[in-house]
């Protein structure tokens, strides 16, 4: 079953995306030999049945039935409304509707969150799966960690997360600044931390530190919660929470 919370609130980025993606709607069947590629703006995917639809800035391609059916259009014009995202396509069995909502979505299968909600409908049927890369939902404002495996941090003290988009990590390790690096795939979340110039810090924030160095290290997963937290998941049971202010 797809969770899905947050607010409709399209984020700029998906709008100029999306929006970029612009053409006249015309079909071309599903039998039909695929055009030439084109970059991909955007990819949803869904499960149960499975299906994958991307969107380029000169068509559309819906693959469903586990990939054997194929249905290409040209991509036609967004509309932006509500919260929403919205594409009207011609086909020869009628319409085909994608709707893109900024609203987090988790997949049913991998457990991934990824940023947007999206639900097609083309002829009699209606598929409901989730869009967007989810590194974006890391990426972005620095993450304020409160919690590191079930203690909160020390009173004072500051231990904060950054995820560049050039995979790099950056923030405060609680005494010394944070280093390293991260990687997201379809196997989960895996960081590389480290500490920059050793500094003197009170030996309880220097204990805190290495835990959290060393939790980091062990991270495999992550997920958002309802009320917009970061939980990263060790792969020993453990944890870290942290929030945006």
């Amino acid at each position: 079953m797809l969770r899905s919370h947050f607010p409709a609130v399209l984020s700029a980025s998906l709008i100029a995306a999306l929006a970029s993606c612009t053409n006249e709607s015309k079909t071309v069947g599903a039998d039909a030999s695929p055009p030439a590629e084109s970059p991909v703006a955007f990819r949803a995917t869904g499960n149960e049945p499975g299906w994958r639809l991307d969107i380029g800035r000169a068509e559309m391609v819906l693959l469903t039935n586990f990939g054997q059916e194929r249905l290409v259009v040209a991509t036609p014009k967004a509309d932006a409304s509500g919260g929403t995202i919205r594409y009207v396509a011609r086909t020869k069995g009628g319409e085909l509707v994608v709707a893109i909502t900024d609203r987090l979505c988790v997949d049913s299968m991998s457990g991934m969150p990824h940023p947007q909600t999206v639900e097609v409908v083309t002829g009699d049927r209606n598929l409901v799966g989730c869009g967007g890369e989810p590194v974006s939902l890391l990426q972005g404002a620095e993450w304020s960690v409160f919690e590191i495996d079930g203690a909160p941090i020390v009173a004072g003290s500051q231990t904060t997360l950054g995820f560049a988009a050039d995979g790099q990590l950056a923030g405060q390790a609680s005494c010394n600044k944070l280093t390293g690096g991260y990687s997201l795939s379809g196997e989960g979340l895996a960081i590389s931390p480290g500490s920059g110039t050793p500094m003197t810090c009170d030996e309880a924030i220097l204990a805190q530190e290495r835990r959290f160095l060393a939790a980091l290290g062990k991270v495999q997963g992550f997920s958002i919660t309802a009320d917009g937290l970061l939980l990263l998941r060790t792969g020993d049971g453990g944890s870290i929470r942290a929030r945006r202010p």
